[in-house]
């Protein structure tokens, strides 16, 4: 069985079960589990679990009831936490988000990318799109920048170089041979 559970589970387990009482050893009773009901119905390993498990005293042939997860992390509440964390430090990784806001690495994940719809650029977290201030803000840059150019020399302008999140000032000096 690799990965699912056998339509034969019961009754493998019970055959597990009686086979182990009689003192048969687990690679054993996998060898003839696998003469039974073929190959890839069951793993060596899980024969020697159910058989440790049958040793100490348990007796049944269900799986143990297991834990369950919060039905919903991404719910609003979450992206707030999320969408605040972010907006005073752009710099926090999932992991910390994760661990402050007290929900798993992949649904900090998914707040960030699906709902808050955010990429990160350079370890900080960046909207996918500019909102309207961010688009006004930039066009006043600009046109001061504008402004600005007739009082300054030309090739000052020329040595900057200009991108989507950084601005870089490159300075030329000519070699001397």
């Amino acid at each position: 069985m690799f990965g699912k559970k056998s339509a034969f589970a019961a009754e493998i387990r019970a055959y597990i079960k009686k086979r182990c009482f009689l003192g048969i050893s687990p690679t054993e009773i996998f060898c003839e589990i696998c003469l039974i009901y073929g190959h890839g119905e069951l793993l060596c390993a899980s024969v020697t679990t159910w058989c440790k498990k049958f040793a100490s005293g348990f007796m049944s042939l269900q799986d143990a009831p297991r834990g369950h997860r919060k039905k919903n992390a991404t719910n609003p509440e979450m992206i707030e936490k999320v969408r605040k964390m972010v907006s005073t430090d752009a710099r926090f990784t999932v992991q910390e988000i994760a661990r402050k806001v007290g929900i798993s690495i992949g649904a900090v994940h998914s707040i960030l990318i699906k709902h808050l719809k955010m990429n990160k650029i350079s370890a900080r977290w960046i909207p996918h799109l500019l909102t309207e201030d961010q688009k006004r803000i930039r066009i006043k840059t600009a046109k001061s920048l504008l402004k600005m150019y007739p009082k300054y020399d030309s090739r000052l302008f020329a040595n900057i170089v200009t991108g989507d999140e950084t601005w870089v000032q490159i300075t030329l000096h000519k070699c001397q041979v």
